[in-house]
């Protein structure tokens, strides 16, 4: 089952994210680990909505394979196996941004470590409600709200941080 999951992931798309973060220390210049990961728009607007445009490709694959699926698995099980997946890559994803960002640009200054860790804190809450908008295509017909609503939450939120911070 694991297997046939890790298959679902596009191997293009895992690609293109890790060479936009190994380009990040390039593009966001020589700046602190704050600056780059608040206020610079890579991350939240093309690293972020680049990682939800894979998760709407998984969730397309998922619906292609959902009867055989369901069958072998039951429903509830498949449901919650998939969500947990989805869970999974959320937590994946920003724990690698967030280390390789200390990797790239040293530990959080500590004059910006409160407003660094809130960032952090939502940032990864809002990452999950946007993937479990996204699994809540599974098992419905394509529809590009699905990906739509969540790249708007994204934008809103990195507006409205920056805007408060």
């Amino acid at each position: 089952m694991t297997r046939k999951l890790i298959r679902l992931l596009d191997i293009k798309m895992i690609i293109i994210l890790i060479l936009m973060l190994l380009a990040s220390p390039i593009l966001c210049g020589k700046n602190t680990y704050t600056i780059c990961l608040i206020y610079s728009n890579y991350l939240c607007v093309y690293m972020n909505n680049v990682f939800l445009l894979m998760n709407y490709q998984i969730v397309s694959r998922i619906n292609a394979l959902l009867y055989p699926l369901i069958t072998r698995l039951g429903e509830q099980t498949f449901y919650t196996s998939v969500y947990i997946l989805f869970v999974g890559l959320g937590f994946i994803y920003t724990l690698i941004i967030y280390m390789s960002y200390a990797f790239f640009f040293g530990g959080i200054p500590s004059d910006a470590m409160f407003v660094t860790i809130v960032f952090m804190i939502f940032n990864l809450l809002v990452t999950l409600l946007e993937n479990t908008i996204i699994y809540l295509q599974v098992g419905q017909k394509k529809n590009f709200i699905f990906l739509a609503l969540p790249v708007f939450i994204n934008f809103l939120f990195h507006i409205s941080f920056t805007q408060l911070f």
